[in-house]
C-alpha cells in the first residue's frame, strides 16, 4: 500500500524533507492477519545479542515475527499471550539458530511477517518508509494514514517487531523520546547509532 507524499522527516541536522512511496523499504515483509498465525509452528531465540542489548525473537519459518529488547521474565509471559492469540501453535526453543538470523538482521534486510489488523498494517507500513537516520512525529504518520495520533499512537506501540519496523523513529511534537515499550534508554541507544541528535 503506497502512500505519496507519506509525511515530513526530520534529520539528523533537523532539516526538514518529504518522504514520497518510492523510498526503498530493505526488509521484505508480508502483512497477515491475527488468523493466519493460529496453529503454525513457531522458533524463539532467548537473549540474542544485539548491539542495544539482547533480544526475544519468534520466527515462523524464515520470516521474523516478533522482536523484542527484554529479560528471560518478561519473554516467557510475552510467549503465553501470544499462545493464547495463536492457539493451537507449537514452540521450539532454537536460540542458536535464531540468534544468528537476529544478528544477521542488525546489519541487513531480513523476511518480517507481520500479524495484526488492517489498520496497523498501515501504520507499520509507514513506519517502514522512515529512512535510517531519520524521525518524525506521531502527525507525520497519523497524516500518512489519514487518521487521529493516539489511534496511531496505540498501533506504533503494538508493533511486534521493534527495530527492524522502526518505531523507534517516531517522537513526540517537541521532539522527546515520548514512550517505547522496551525502555527509553534502548530507544535512546539505537538513535543514537543511527546518528540522530537528541534534544537534551
Amino acid at each position: 500500500m503506497a502512500h505519496q507524499n507519506m509525511h515530513h522527516s526530520t534529520d539528523q541536522s533537523g532539516k526538514q524533507g518529504a518522504l514520497h512511496a518510492d523510498t526503498q523499504i530493505s526488509q521484505r515483509v508480508s502483512f497477515v492477519s491475527y488468523k493466519a498465525f493460529r496453529g503454525q509452528t513457531f522458533r524463539y531465540g532467548m537473549d540474542c545479542a544485539t548491539p542495544y542489548g539482547p533480544a526475544f525473537v519468534i520466527m515462523r519459518g524464515p520470516d521474523i515475527v516478533f522482536w523484542g529488547f527484554c529479560d528471560a521474565r518478561e519473554a516467557a509471559q510475552i510467549r503465553v499471550d501470544l499462545d493464547k492469540k495463536w492457539q493451537p501453535a507449537a514452540w521450539q526453543e532454537d536460540s542458536a539458530g535464531v540468534g544468528q538470523v537476529a544478528a544477521r538482521a542488525c546489519h541487513a534486510p531480513a523476511a518480517l511477517a507481520l500479524s495484526g489488523t488492517a489498520f496497523q498494517h498501515r501504520v507499520w507500513q509507514a513506519l517502514l518508509y522512515i529512512p535510517h537516520g531519520q524521525i518524525v512525529s506521531y502527525k507525520n504518520i497519523a497524516d500518512a494514514v489519514n487518521s487521529a495520533p493516539r489511534a496511531v499512537g496505540r498501533a506504533v506501540g503494538s508493533n511486534p517487531v521493534s527495530l527492524l519496523v522502526p518505531c523507534h523513529r517516531v517522537l513526540a511534537a517537541d521532539g522527546s523520546l515520548n514512550g517505547y515499550r522496551w525502555g527509553l534508554q534502548i530507544k535512546a541507544r539505537v538513535l543514537a547509532a543511527e546518528g540522530v541528535a537528541l534534544n537534551s
